[in-house]
């Protein structure tokens, strides 16, 4: 079943500036086809010619706004896929119809049936703006993809690429450049080196993802809260009854936790 077509990832409306651009071109789109072709005697509805047919068009897009702005971010689907898309844009076209059949009750009509006439209306004129800006959206990210992995020279093969809870590509570094990861609550910072300085990056994730990811043998644990790089480890010495990390461009030590030491010691001694 995932090799199906209705079971394909669609990342693409999955970014915020993308789901605004997906409203944008949505709304450009209905007031240009309102004012223009005054589909199914809309003009009929208003009084107040072609500058309530651009606001009928623009007040259409309010729910479909909602819908990407506010009411996406709050359902948690891990992987959005071209079945839920679907799903997401006949919900919307429900949305539309009871905004619309509220906002332009026709006194003669009941309810139900004003429901009936307008979801025929807007599910024809939702779907050509809602195909456009998917088409669009979807060729931008294509060429931004593509030309990418042209621009890739032999110095960026060796990124390392930190994914989050949701499983998507967050944040790359030059393995060389991690200094460690530091784990708080659902978050991981990793900490790497920026042209001499110090810098870090902050992913919603777990210690215990990246090291199932098996991202590289030079990351390794030290510490239920830290994941050092190997290659920036300058030194091992003990504190007291524990031990501690110096790591390169790092002023403060990372604790090493004892299940972990005599890993540490072989590994640095060799």
């Amino acid at each position: 079943m995932k090799d199906t077509f209705l079971e394909k990832p669609f990342p693409y409306l999955d970014k915020l500036k993308y789901r605004i651009t997906h409203v944008g071109i949505i709304m450009a789109y209905s007031i240009f086809f309102m004012v223009v072709f005054q589909p199914f005697g809309f003009d009929a509805w208003l009084t107040k010619g072609w500058y309530g047919l651009a606001l009928l068009g623009m007040l259409g897009s309010v729910p479909i706004l909602i819908s990407q702005l506010i009411i996406r971010p709050l359902i948690p689907i891990k992987t959005f896929k071209v079945k839920h898309l679907l799903l997401w844009f006949f919900s919307e076209v429900i949305g539309l119809t009871v905004f619309m059949a509220i906002l332009y009750e026709e006194p003669q009509f009941t309810f139900l049936e004003d429901l009936e006439t307008t979801f025929k209306y807007t599910g024809l004129l939702a779907l050509p703006p809602y195909s456009f800006s998917i088409l669009i959206i979807t060729l931008i990210q294509i060429n931004q993809e593509k030309n990418a992995k042209k621009t890739l020279t032999s110095d960026d093969i060796d990124l390392i690429s930190f994914k989050d809870e949701r499983d998507q590509v967050k944040f790359s570094v030059k393995s060389k450049d991690i200094l460690y990861l530091e784990s708080t609550d659902n978050y991981v910072t990793v900490y790497f080196s920026n042209e001499g300085k110090v810098s870090k990056h902050m992913i919603r994730t777990s210690l215990k993802n990246i090291e199932n990811a098996e991202l590289s043998v030079k990351l390794l644990r030290c510490h239920r809260s830290f994941i050092v790089n190997l290659e920036n480890v300058l030194w091992m010495k003990k504190e007291g009854r524990n031990f501690v990390l110096k790591i390169k461009n790092i002023e403060s030590f990372i604790p090493v936790s004892r299940s972990y030491i005599p890993q540490f010691k072989s590994l640095l001694q060799s």
